[in-house]
């Protein structure tokens, strides 16, 4: 870790939180993951070389500790919960961009989902839903959700329950949906979204399909929109 060489506390936070990937670990860690498997599909782009030396380093300086194979965070490590929480909303209102093809992990993208569901929605009898990302990479276009009495389970492989609900779609269309800026209703209208299952499966599904804890920040009007500056007289 290469220092600013400043005594300025915001130096050496920085030094600490501004490596690449290091808040997205704390991202998932303030999101309830704590064991490396649980934080790795929260970044699955990111190497699980690098994510362990991440976590040694938040380790090192006190964000977090191990115990019992768990990453928890510490009293400093929860004090960066606002600081992550206001990040997003910042990203949101200033800087986020339109989904891309680029932006569009599958892999994120259902673990985002997942961690969204409405439980207190979720059926209580075991319900499958299988997800058929159609554009998708071959071994990241078939997820398989399992629901259980208010707990979820994501699969990339088919757990063999049968599959009670087929969710058909592109990811930047469920991306988009997710982030707030599709309605579901609208996309399940258009068939950009697709349902195939009894009709109580599909009926559910917007019960228990949560969106980003972001999706209602108001975001400021374009420039381009805005109207002209009143002229002093």
């Amino acid at each position: 870790m290469q220092g600013y060489g400043q005594f300025c506390p915001i130096a050496q936070a920085a030094e600490v939180l501004t490596e690449r990937w290091t808040p997205l670990v704390i991202r998932e860690l303030v999101g309830g993951s704590r064991r490396f498997n649980e934080i790795q599909r929260g970044v699955p782009l990111m190497s699980s070389s690098l994510l362990s030396k991440r976590l040694r380093t938040l380790e090192r300086v006190g964000v977090v500790e191990r115990q019992d194979g768990e990453y928890l965070l510490t009293p400093a490590g929860w004090e960066l919960k606002p600081i992550i929480e206001q990040m997003g909303i910042w990203g949101e209102r200033w800087v986020r961009r339109a989904v891309s093809e680029q932006d569009s992990d599958p892999a994120f993208l259902m673990w985002a989902i997942k961690r969204t569901l409405k439980r207190e929605a979720l059926p209580e009898d075991r319900t499958v839903v299988h997800f058929r990302l159609t554009g998708a990479a071959e071994k990241k276009c078939y997820w398989w959700l399992v629901l259980t009495g208010g707990d979820s389970d994501l699969c990339l492989t088919d757990p063999g329950f049968g599959v009670d609900l087929t969710v058909r779609s592109h990811p930047e269309t469920l991306i988009s949906v997710w982030l707030g800026d599709t309605g579901l209703a609208a996309a399940l209208r258009r068939s950009d979204i697709e349902l195939d299952g009894p009709s109580h499966m599909k009926r559910a599904f917007p019960r228990w399909f949560g969106l980003s804890s972001l999706a209602q920040i108001e975001r400021p009007q374009p420039l381009a929109d805005r109207p002209p500056a009143i002229q002093p007289a």
